[in-house]
């Protein structure tokens, strides 16, 4: 396979480079679930598509699905360009949640939401979310590391990285 084209670079192909990291940052993290949501513009309209994601619970209810501009703790991390996070994203009056979200939420008991960024030569192409159920807590630290994390992701889709 070709190699992604740096910020260019479509869904389906960071997609099938992504797989091994995801599952491998939602163990290092200790969630339940991680989901990588790639930027794309529906007719002119920008979305965070989730292109793909790692848990026991499989990929049905997450692959495919699209977030509208400014939904989502998603969005605020593209938006603001830095780590968030939520302790109770359902109960969270700042942030709105789409339809399908909350469905998958209440349906897999994740509530903590943490999301990161994910820049690909420096330009804010994604965000990676971290879900567990209510009750976790993300500090300062456990942020940095997240950031890490997707920090790690963006490197390895640059055009011309080295790929496991």
């Amino acid at each position: 396979m070709e190699a992604p084209r740096g910020d260019r670079a479509s869904s389906s192909e960071v997609a099938d480079l992504v797989a091994p990291a995801l599952a491998g940052a939602r163990e290092r993290a200790g969630v339940r679930r991680v989901a990588l949501f790639w930027r794309e513009d529906d007719r002119g309209a920008p979305t965070l598509r989730c292109v793909a994601t790692a848990a026991a619970a499989g990929p049905e209810g997450w692959v495919g699905e699209r977030l509208a501009g400014g939904i989502g703790m998603a969005w605020r991390a593209v938006s603001e360009g830095r780590p968030v996070w939520t302790p109770d994203l359902l109960a969270d009056p700042d942030v709105p949640v789409a339809a399908w979200l909350r469905d998958r939420l209440e349906r897999e008991g994740l509530r903590a939401v943490a999301a990161v960024p994910v820049r690909v030569g420096g330009v804010v192409r994604g965000a990676l979310g971290f879900l567990d159920p209510a009750g976790r807590r993300f500090d300062a630290g456990d942020l940095a590391r997240l950031a890490a994390e997707s920090e790690a992701l963006g490197t390895a889709l640059r055009p011309g990285a080295d790929r496991p």
